[in-house]
């Protein structure tokens, strides 16, 4: 790690430490409901699917999810620099027996939603099983970073992207609550797993855009959706 990303990550941190002092908090899943988010269902031939029948509050505000079919929430408001912290599970109130953990994902710097795709325009942080803390960018968002960190993938469907992977292991087992926080700041997106640092990107399009929470396989649960906005 360069002293260049050192320095980043330390500001970053001073940044989130005073949050709280300068920044507005948001509860996101204060209201128990889904009025303060939109719901996009992105498989096809499934247009006419409700969002509680893939989204649902339970009483103690945690969010299910059942994975099917793809879609995401995305928050109505946009936002540019935040600190945004969940926490998620694989496991719970119907997950079935024999059944691998899947994927999910944080969408960030949401604008639109590109035809023929099950993704939209954004930057995700991956919660797929083992590969929590992955940053992708999707559709023409760009990411530059040091050459030796960055990946290229070319999609059968979604075509050509790009992104750097997670530096260490940080997620529990399924069945057991993880935690993630994902700091914006201008350029920068530094991702902890469960207090650990475990990626960041130095080179991301600091531009505005909505959070979403991706459906993409099999149930999970989130809970503690936390929207600290900074300067």
């Amino acid at each position: 790690m360069s002293r260049q990303i050192i320095a980043s990550l330390v500001c970053c941190w001073m940044l989130v430490a005073t949050a709280s002092a300068f920044g507005q908090t948001i509860n996101l899943f204060g209201k128990k409901n889904l009025a303060d988010w939109d719901f996009h269902v992105v498989q096809e031939g499934t247009t006419q699917v409700k969002v509680e029948n893939v989204f649902s509050f339970t009483d103690d505000g945690r969010l299910l999810c059942t994975g099917q079919p793809y879609g995401y929430l995305a928050t109505k408001e946009s936002y540019k620099n935040f600190k945004f912290s969940v926490e998620w599970r694989w496991s719970g109130w119907n997950w079935p027996k024999g059944i691998e953990p899947t994927n999910s994902g944080v969408f960030l710097k949401i604008t639109d939603m590109p035809k023929d795709s099950f993704l939209p325009k954004s930057i995700e942080v991956q919660l797929q099983n083992r590969n929590a803390g992955d940053i992708w960018a999707f559709h023409g968002r760009t990411i530059t970073d040091s050459p030796d960190r960055l990946v290229t993938v070319n999609h059968d469907v979604i075509g050509r992207f790009m992104g750097v992977r997670k530096n260490i292991a940080a997620e529990n087992e399924p069945g057991q609550w993880n935690s993630m926080e994902i700091f914006c700041t201008g350029s920068l997106i530094v991702v902890t797993v469960n207090g650990k640092i475990v990626n960041w990107t130095t080179g991301a399009e600091p531009i505005e855009g909505r959070i979403g929470l991706q459906s993409e396989g099999g149930p999970i649960e989130f809970r503690n959706a936390i929207l600290t906005v900074l300067p």
